[in-house]
C-alpha cells in the first residue's frame, strides 16, 4: 500500500512522512522505516516523501540525503538555504487525497 501511494506523489512535489502515517494510520517513524527497505528507490519514488518541517530526511540510496537532494533538484523542488523544502512544493493531506 505504501509503495502505491508513493508513485501518486507527482514529480517536483512532495509529501511528509506524516501525511502518508495519516492516511495510513500508523506511525511517521514506521513510514522512514518503509522507505528504507525501499528496494527500488528510483522507481518507487520514495525520495518524494520528507519531514513534516520540511527539512530533507534520510534515504537509503549510496549518497543518502545529498543523493535525495539531488533527485529532488532534478525534478525542479526548490530547496532554500536553510536546506527546507520550499512550501510550495509540499502536499499536504487534502492536495494529496485529490491524486486518488
Amino acid at each position: 500500500m505504501v509503495k502505491a501511494l508513493l508513485l501518486l506523489i507527482p514529480p517536483g512535489r512532495t509529501v511528509s512522512y506524516k501525511v502518508l502515517a495519516d492516511l495510513l494510520k500508523i506511525s511517521p517513524r514506521l513510514i522512514g522505516r518503509l522507505m528504507s527497505l525501499n528496494d527500488e528507490p528510483i522507481i518507487i519514488p520514495c525520495h518524494r516523501v520528507i519531514r513534516s518541517d520540511g527539512r530533507i530526511g534520510g534515504y537509503s540510496l549510496k549518497g543518502g540525503a545529498k543523493f535525495k537532494v539531488k533527485l529532488l533538484l532534478w525534478e525542479g523542488v526548490k530547496i532554500k538555504s536553510n536546506r527546507r523544502i520550499d512550501e510550495k512544493y509540499m502536499l499536504n493531506m487534502e492536495e494529496f487525497m485529490k491524486a486518488f
